[in-house]
């Protein structure tokens, strides 16, 4: 029984670690249409769109996020540069990278709060729930070793969702900057 209970704490530990952006899906397996109240398209309506003068400037300092296994990666443009990273131990000065939006610099210091913490955490509740696996694995009877497991459990989903609320706060650091640089050019 406790073999089970193991198994299943060490799984639910490594999919809450493992956070990647999830896609609403239909049924078939196919990505399903965002749901929008009025969709107008100017290729739909068969006008061609509009391109602004100076829109290739935009497309080459726009920000975009892109993830790789549990790192996220922050590009300047459509096929330009690394400006920085976002892994769980370690990520790049989104404040500096973003600087120039206020908006974004204080979602980008909202990212580096909650990301360092839910690290922390994280790391905190694995090396714990470690020590209550090796624990529980040399047969010592001992009452410390599932309060050890489930507080390393409980830090580990803590900081799974801080973590979490980090990476949301670097998208929303990404889109003012791009609304911000939009609206400037």
């Amino acid at each position: 029984m406790s073999r089970i209970v193991i198994g299943l704490s060490l799984a639910c530990a490594f999919c809450t670690l493992s956070a990647s952006p999830s896609l609403s899906q239909s049924q078939k397996g196919e990505p399903a249409p965002a749901k929008s109240a009025q969709v107008s398209t100017p290729s739909a309506a068969g006008i061609a769109p509009s391109v602004a003068p100076d829109g290739d400037a935009y497309d080459s300092r726009a920000l975009r996020i892109e993830s790789h296994w549990g790192r996220m990666t922050i590009v300047r443009g459509a096929d330009g540069p690394v400006v920085g990273t976002a892994g769980v131990f370690r990520t790049a000065d989104v404040a500096q990278i973003v600087a120039g939006s206020p908006r974004a610099e204080e979602e980008a210091r909202l990212f580096k709060a909650s990301h360092r913490s839910g690290a922390v955490a994280s790391a905190l509740g694995a090396l714990t729930f470690g020590v209550g696996l090796i624990a529980t694995t040399n047969t010592s009877n001992n009452a410390a070793t599932p309060i050890l497991m489930i507080g390393g459990l409980g830090s580990i989903l803590w900081g799974a969702r801080r973590l979490d609320s980090a990476y949301s706060s670097l998208s929303r650091a990404v889109w003012w900057y791009n609304r911000d640089l939009k609206s400037r050019d």
